[in-house]
C-alpha cells in the first residue's frame, strides 16, 4: 500500500508544539533515540524552530520544521520509531500528511529500527545527504571497570595512566555558562583551519535547555588552570552519547587529553547506571573498495574504535517528495550544486 493512499486513513492527527512528558516514557519503551525526546523537541524550539508530533499505538515522530523560502520541510531526526514494519509503514504516512497540511515540500526522515529500510524504500523515499551518520559505534558499559579497560586500546591505556604525569585533571559541568569553555576551544581550532563545527548559537541553545534537566553535561580536561579539552554529551534511557568534542590544536594534542577525557565519561555513565555509551557516528564499518581513498572520519572513528564496543548500521537519511515539483526542484538543484 503506498503512502498516500496510507495518509488518507490516518488516524491520528499531527500536533504543533513540544509534547507532553509522557511521550518520554513512550519512547523509552519502543527504544527510541534522544533525539526524538521531548528535550530535543525544546532544544528545536530554543533555536526558532516549529515542532510538530504523532503518535499511535506503536510509532512515533517528532520533527522540526525548516522553514525558509525554499526548500521548506519537516526533519525527524532518528524517527520515525515504530516496532513494526507496518507501524513504521504508518508513521511514514502520517508524516507525509502533517506536511501536506502544512504546504511542506518534502519530508526528510531518519527512521529507526531493523525494518526501517525496506519500508522507506517501499514508500518510495529517496536518498539524502546524511543529517546523522548513518553508523555509530556503540559500547557496552556494564561489564566491570577491568573489563572495559582491557578493551581498550594500547594507545587509549597509555593515555590515561600517563594523564596525572601530564599534569591533566577533569571535571564534569552542569552550569551551561561553561558552554564558553567549549566556545573557546572551538575557536582555536576554528583558527588553526581544523574543524569549525556547530554555531555557538546551536551549543548556548543545548546547554541552556538540556543541562538545568540533567540530561547533557560537559567534561572539560585542564592542565593547571587551562582548558585543552572539551566535550559535551547527552543523557537518555540508559544510553550517554558522545555528543560533540573539541581538543585544543597544540596543547590538547600534545598531552593527549582527548583518550582520558572520554574514559573519564565512561565511567560516569556506568556509576550513574547507564548501560551504553554511543559514540554517534563512524566511518562505515565494511572494508572499503580496494584503492578507494581514505574516509575523511578515519581518524576520529578510530580513536572511538579504540575504547571497544561494536558497529551499529543504521537506515540512513531520506527524503520522502510532498510537493512533486518543488520537491524535483531542489534535488535538481542539489545534483547540480554537487
Amino acid at each position: 500500500m503506498s503512502v498516500a493512499v496510507l495518509a488518507s486513513h490516518s488516524v491520528s492527527s499531527a500536533h504543533a508544539g513540544v509534547a507532553a512528558a509522557e511521550w518520554d516514557f513512550a519512547l523509552q519503551r519502543m527504544g527510541g533515540h534522544f533525539l526524538q525526546s521531548t528535550l530535543w523537541q525544546r532544544v528545536q524550539t530554543a533555536l526558532g524552530h516549529d515542532v510538530i508530533w504523532a503518535r499511535g499505538e506503536q510509532w512515533m515522530w517528532a520533527g522540526a520544521i525548516r522553514a525558509g523560502r525554499f526548500p521548506r520541510y519537516v526533519y525527524l531526526p532518528h524517527g520515525p520509531t515504530a516496532i513494526s514494519a507496518d507501524a513504521l509503514t504508518h508513521a511514514i504516512a502520517q508524516a507525509v500528511d502533517a506536511a501536506r497540511e502544512r504546504a511542506l515540500d518534502f519530508v526528510r526522515a531518519e527512521p529507526a529500527g531493523d525494518v526501517a529500510l525496506p519500508v522507506v524504500i517501499a514508500a518510495g523515499a529517496h536518498p539524502s545527504r546524511a543529517i546523522q551518520p548513518r553508523w555509530t559505534w556503540m559500547l557496552d558499559i556494564t561489564p566491570d571497570e577491568a573489563a572495559l579497560r582491557r578493551g581498550l586500546s594500547a594507545g587509549h591505556r597509555g593515555a590515561i595512566n600517563a594523564a596525572p604525569r601530564r599534569g591533566l585533571s577533569f571535571r564534569m559541568s552542569a552550569d551551561p555558562d561553561d558552554i564558553e569553555v567549549f566556545l573557546g576551544l572551538q575557536e582555536r581550532t576554528a583558527a588553526a583551519g581544523r574543524f569549525r563545527g556547530q554555531a555557538q548559537a546551536y551549543h548556548r541553545a543545548v546547554a541552556r535547555t538540556l543541562m538545568p534537566e540533567g540530561a547533557a553535561a560537559l567534561y572539560i580536561a585542564e592542565a593547571g588552570d587551562a582548558p585543552v579539552a572539551a566535550a559535551l554529551c547527552f543523557d537518555f534511557a540508559g544510553t550517554r552519547y558522545y555528543a560533540h568534542a573539541v581538543s585544543d590544536p597544540e596543547t590538547g594534542r600534545k598531552l593527549q587529553a582527548a583518550a582520558p577525557l572520554v574514559w573519564r565519561m565512561i565511567l560516569d555513565a556506568r556509576e550513574m547506571g547507564a548501560t551504553r555509551f554511543d559514540f554517534w557516528g563512524v566511518a562505515p564499518g565494511r572494508e572499503p573498495a580496494p584503492g578507494a581513498p581514505p574516509h575523511p572520519w578515519d581518524g576520529f572513528s578510530q580513536f572511538k574504535r579504540s575504547f571497544g564496543g561494536v558497529a551499529i548500521e543504521r537506515a540512513g537519511t531520506w527524503d520522502l517528495g510532498v510537493r512533486s515539483l518543488r520537491y524535483s526542484l531542489y534535488r535538481t538543484a542539489r545534483r547540480l550544486g554537487r
